[in-house]
């Protein structure tokens, strides 16, 4: 029934598509149009320059000005105003930022599936936390654009939910820039500028532009004794028994502390050759993510959360399982709400990334043009987790030591989380024939991604240190490409408008990896290559109807490459396998006017067939049996490992899942000076085929399945299964809305140029778990919420390049939460939240100045 209402969605998308494109033709014919029109943007999603509303794809762009005056500084700031956009830290840190779109985004220890391109360059991804370059990339920019759905010629592996181009804004013809401080609650100071430098005359152009932030932490440590304890049992050789801390009470998290340089250059020697560099630098450093401990498990005492919390405090130590302990902290915890916490852990971020990026174009005649790209990054990244939230010892990520006897290094070497180097070459022959009515081009991609020091992750999980667990994986990939555009015009006059579109790429990924980690007992080395050639393509047709009516229905399938999982604990759980989509859309894009007034609407709806979804789980496997509180090897011998389990997380491929989907961009001037704009996007997703494995557990004793609950093999037993088809489907909300207003106008006697901003987002209800259904993990559901910003802004004060600019965001102060931590009653027994930012509020100042 479910299905077939999808199917009724799409078929109303259909005929709204007919209804629009019939009226706006209509409209065309009958109106002039006696007020601006509404502005159209210069996009790059067929890695040409074309205006947005004639590319025949989902996509949404904004320009400098529109970024500034929505607030969008992150990755973050786009959920709820594009449609089927979800950012999540997928239960990381905040500063992650992981973009979902339609519902495709990245599992823990898997590729990405919506890659964020820098100057048509695939920026760096974090080798465990899947940062991707570094803070500031949205800082400075000509114009940003979301492409929804597979990208699987033009943009190749890794798009399978979409793409996010962030475009630098390139050096200006003039002397000019401009100079901004902004100052706000929390001790929010930020400051940036920028400089357009003409060396000589059209020939060579340089602009230099930086930015520094720092704010404050809205989440703060209150200490142990908030709790009713003492102290707290710290990361150390001998756990709980050994040196204790009295915490870190005092400590802000959710604080923000970083710069970002930049410098681009073009050159142009000679009339039809162009070389554009582009260079960046970025450094940051904060507290970590205020994870708020929410909930443990009552459906039975044998988790990891009491064994931590007795092993912590339990004196003398007796039945570790006893549930007291681990009840009073999240009494404690929710008596103290959602800005107060405490850690066990001394959280820390660290990173630093830089890269270089050349693109060269050759005008070879007046039909050919050679591009070619190439950029090498490099991306450092350190911290310290709290991954449960909370001042027990129960999971922990952390810098890494490499111990005596290591066969990886010496005692001692330095070693980081990530130390990655990334090498990308893309050359492409673009080609313009039959009077501009034929489009091809054909490139072919390199890149290489590799360690350039020893990389690894310490842990101190249910009390047990583990100084480094070390990885390295290398990640090559190849492809080549080609795609064209006909618009049939050119075979008849009568087909002229009407354009088919075929593409395809062939990709070679070759994934090696290898890692050591003392706390596998079972496994502590492990070595696995993934090696996968596929296939992906593009079909499509587009119409255009008139000037301001396009329609247009494609095909696309897209790929996600498999990865090397460093914390699996077995040999068969070190890979995954790819994961494929396969895209059917339909859309219209139309201009018209309604009683003299301008009116976009934009309108597509989707279907699609997903296969192989990568899914990532805790995944334990017994290395003993536990009697007595004693952990005993399968050599009879006691091992030492507190909860009897080589605690670890893999990545598994769901077999099938389907998603219909209808996004609506509309925007209207009834008014010289005021626009609105509002879009909505509704997402229907549902697993098909979900089998996920269930390995021994000498804790875990029952999960819940769609047939009902499953028990989970002892230690000895064979491996089984559960069905989690009837699971709710991971960061896809079904309803996403924006609606935003903005009103300009000229204030008399060169005052200035006054504008009002406004914006309400909405995001519906969205599941957070990969593994579990809502019965284990209550939780796990994200309430929907609604967000209202404003800002108001007078441009040019009297004549000059000043501008002032007052702002709000979260105007209500809504609390409300982003992610949720699943795993409730699986074996480690927790659950902790994420929460979003509460009212930010503040001033800048800008001065621009030359041309």
């Amino acid at each position: 029934m479910k299905s077939q209402k999808g199917k009724l969605r799409i078929c109303l998308g259909v005929s709204v598509i007919g209804l629009l494109s019939t009226a706006a033709h209509g409209q065309e014919l009958a109106q002039t149009d006696p007020s601006p029109a509404i502005a159209d943007i210069v996009v790059t999603a067929n890695r040409r320059e074309q205006a947005q509303q004639k590319v025949p794809t989902a996509i949404t762009a904004y320009d400098a000005n529109r970024l500034r005056e929505q607030s969008v500084a992150t990755a973050a700031d786009l959920v709820g105003k594009v449609p089927s956009v979800q950012v999540s830290s997928n239960a990381s840190q905040r500063s992650t930022e992981i973009i979902v779109i339609r519902g495709q985004g990245q599992t823990y220890l898997s590729p990405i599936g919506v890659v964020q391109y820098f100057g048509e360059v695939p920026l760096i991804q974090g080798g465990i936390v899947a940062v991707q370059g570094g803070p500031g990339t949205f800082f400075d920019l000509e114009s940003l654009q979301v492409l929804r759905g597979p990208q699987g010629t033009l943009f190749g592996r890794n798009t399978t939910g979409g793409a996010v181009l962030l475009g630098p804004k390139k050096p200006g013809k003039e002397f000019g820039g401009y100079v901004q401080a902004q100052f706000g609650n929390y001790n929010d100071r930020e400051f940036e500028g920028a400089i357009d430098l003409p060396v000589v005359s059209d020939r060579l152009l340089v602009r230099i532009a930086g930015k520094k932030v720092d704010r404050d932490g809205f989440t703060k440590d209150v200490g142990p004794a908030a709790y009713g304890l003492s102290d707290i049992c710290i990361s150390n050789p001998a756990g709980c028994f050994g040196p204790r801390s009295p915490g870190f009470a005092g400590k802000d998290y959710d604080d923000r502390h970083y710069w970002h340089a930049r410098i681009g250059v073009t050159f142009r020697p000679v009339d039809g050759v162009e070389n554009y560099l582009v260079g960046y630098y970025a450094k940051s450093h904060d507290n970590g993510t205020g994870f708020v401990f929410d909930n443990i498990s009552t459906v039975t005492p044998l988790n990891v959360t009491n064994i931590a919390a007795n092993l912590a405090y339990q004196r003398p130590l007796g039945n570790i399982f006893d549930p007291a302990i681990a009840a009073q902290v999240l009494a404690a915890q929710k008596r103290l709400g959602v800005r107060k916490t405490a850690m066990n852990t001394d959280q820390f971020t660290r990173l630093k990334s830089w890269g270089l990026i050349d693109t060269l174009s050759v005008d070879l005649t007046d039909s050919l043009t050679f591009r070619n790209i190439v950029s090498y990054q490099r991306l450092t990244q350190d911290y310290n987790w709290d991954l449960d939230g909370s001042l027990l010892p129960i999971l922990s990520q952390q810098a890494p030591t490499v111990p005596a006897g290591s066969p990886w290094a010496p005692a001692g070497s330095k070693a980081h989380i990530t130390n990655l180097s990334q090498i990308t070459e893309e050359a492409q022959i673009q080609g313009k024939f039959l009077d501009g009515k034929l489009n091809t081009v054909v490139g072919f991609y390199y890149s290489y991604v590799k360690p350039e020091s020893v990389q690894g992750t310490g842990s101190f999980n249910s009390a047990s240190y583990n100084p480094g667990s070390f990885y390295d994986i290398r990640t090559r990939s190849l492809a080549g490409y080609a795609q064209a555009s006909l618009d049939l015009g050119a075979v008849t006059p009568g087909l002229d408008g009407l354009t088919v579109t075929g593409g395809i790429r062939v990709t070679n990924d070759r994934i090696k990896g290898s890692r050591y980690a003392t706390n596998f007992l079972l496994l502590p080395g492990g070595a696995a290559t993934l090696d996968t050639t596929e296939p992906t393509w593009t079909i499509g047709l587009d119409y255009q109807a008139t000037s301001r009516v396009l329609l247009y229905g494609k095909v696309t399938r897209g790929y996600k490459a498999g990865s090397f999982n460093y914390a699996a604990p077995s040999q068969e759980s070190l890979t995954s396998k790819p994961e494929f989509v396969t895209n059917y859309e339909i859309g219209a894009k139309t201009d018209f006017q309604v009683g003299g007034v301008p009116v976009r609407v934009n309108v597509n709806g989707y279907h699609l067939d997903y296969k192989g979804l990568q899914r990532a789980q805790a995944f334990s496997v017994a290395n003993g049996n536990l009697v007595n509180g004693v952990c005993i090897g399968f050599d009879g011998q006691p091992n030492g490992s507190s909860s009897c389990v080589d605690q670890g997380a893999i990545v598994v491929n769901a077999q099938a899942a389907r998603i219909n989907g209808i996004e609506v961009e509309t925007a209207i001037r009834p008014a010289r000076g005021l626009e609105i704009a509002a879009n909505y996007s509704y997402m229907d997703a549902k697993y098909k085929r979900y089998a996920l494995p269930l390995a021994p557990d000498p804790l875990a004793r029952v999960v819940q399945g769609c047939g009902g609950p499953v028990a989970v093999p002892f230690p000895g037993q064979p491996t089984a299964s559960v069905d989690l088809s009837c699971a709710p489907f991971q960061l896809a909300p079904k309803h996403l809305f924006n609606l935003n207003g903005r009103y300009s106008s000229a204030l008399p006697n060169s005052a200035g140029t006054l504008v009002l901003a406004a914006s309400y987002s909405y995001v519906g209800r969205t599941y957070n778990s990969s593994s579990t259904l809502p019965s284990d993990d209550p939780n796990v559901w994200v309430k929907a919420y609604g967000l209202v910003n404003a800002s108001i802004e007078l441009n040019g004060i009297g004549g000059s390049g000043l501008d002032a600019r007052l702002f709000v965001t979260n105007l209500t102060d809504k609390v409300y939460r982003v992610n949720a931590y699943s795993g409730l009653n699986t074996a480690t027994g927790f659950t902790n939240s994420t929460y979003g930012e509460p009212r930010m509020y503040g001033v800048s100042l800008r001065y621009r100045f030359g041309g």
